[in-house]
């Protein structure tokens, strides 16, 4: 919890963390499932920005509250507007959830962006959840802004993170999070009736990463910027695919609205005729909340990203063209 906490103060600016408001968990996942169960009633409401990350819709209703999307454009760089923001806000709003970088879009929002957005939610009486667990997966073009670190609204912040992305330990299932005394304690008692806390084999791992492996992060983060760089050029080569090259992350979030038919009607049936007929393993759009769109993931070695998306291209090529797969 101390390391933790010390992250939340040099890295994102967030004065207020010490070991007492900082909880550890078993994933990023639990500190939301957590903070949500511990400040939502049957029947507030939960803004989502779409697209979302699918759990954050799940995990607000089993904890009985209503997700409420706000839905972005693509020519926005699926980035809210704080004018959307102001007109989304209900007597039963008790948070928002924020991403950035976010997933699936690899979107980033600016420092002077997350000011806007911040003044808008100074005059609202909610909870922001602000998960940052791709905060070390970018490339440069965006730096990495905390909301907590906003002193306008850093009293009603709550910042996940955890090892999963930043140091590929995606099963060592350790987060940890930071916010108001008050939140955390609630959802202490709440983890304490379901996992008590992450096994200690975890705890001494993560604590390594987080102390130690800087280096090895900076390594991993200039591999994933030449995949990404890589999927670009190439992506570019196939007509009628839009997207934005994003600023973070390790997706790409493709509008696939071209190649969609009444025999293709959505991202759905497209990913189904790419596995079955190429071979080709992507998430449809549907999952977050854009039906015509896809994810593709360049968590991958440079050659199967060159013969993966040469046969996205070759696929596509046929379907438009009406080719025998």
């Amino acid at each position: 919890r101390e390391a933790a906490a010390r992250k939340f103060r040099e890295e994102n600016g967030i004065v207020g963390a010490t070991a007492e408001n900082t909880l550890i968990c078993s994933g990023a996942k639990q500190c939301l499932f957590s903070t949500i169960g511990a400040i939502c009633n049957p029947g507030d409401e939960v803004l989502v920005i779409e697209p979302y990350w699918v759990s954050y819709t799940q995990i607000t209703s089993i904890c009985g509250a209503y997700p409420i999307v706000i839905t972005t454009e693509a020519a926005d760089n699926y980035k809210l507007r704080p004018e959307q923001l102001a007109r989304s806000f209900t007597p039963r709003t008790k948070a928002i959830i924020f991403s950035s970088p976010g997933n699936p879009s690899g979107m980033m929002y600016s420092e002077a962006e997350m000011r806007d957005l911040a003044e808008v939610l100074a005059d609202g009486d909610c909870y922001v959840l602000s998960d940052e667990i791709y905060e070390k997966i970018i490339y440069g073009s965006v730096p990495h802004t905390s909301i907590g670190s906003i002193p306008s609204i850093a009293d009603r912040v709550i910042t996940i993170n955890g090892v999963s992305k930043a140091y590929a330990m995606t099963g060592w299932r350790l987060g940890y999070m930071t916010g108001p005394d008050d939140v955390i304690r609630q959802a202490a008692k709440l983890q304490g009736q379901a996992t008590s806390h992450p096994c200690s084999i975890a705890q001494k791992a993560a604590l390594a990463a987080l102390n130690c492996a800087g280096d090895d992060v900076e390594r991993m983060r200039a591999a994933f910027e030449r995949r990404r760089n890589l999927a670009v050029a190439l992506l570019r080569d196939i007509p009628g695919i839009n997207f934005t090259v994003p600023d973070g992350t390790f997706f790409l979030f493709l509008d696939v609205s071209s190649y969609l038919s009444e025999a293709m009607p959505d991202g759905d049936a497209l990913c189904d005729f790419l596995l079955e007929h190429y071979l080709l393993a992507l998430v449809p759009g549907s999952a977050f909340g854009t039906p015509q769109c896809i994810r593709i993931s360049f968590a991958a070695s440079e050659e199967d990203i060159e013969r993966g998306l040469e046969r996205f291209g070759r696929a596509l090529t046929n379907l438009r063209e009406g080719r025998r797969p």
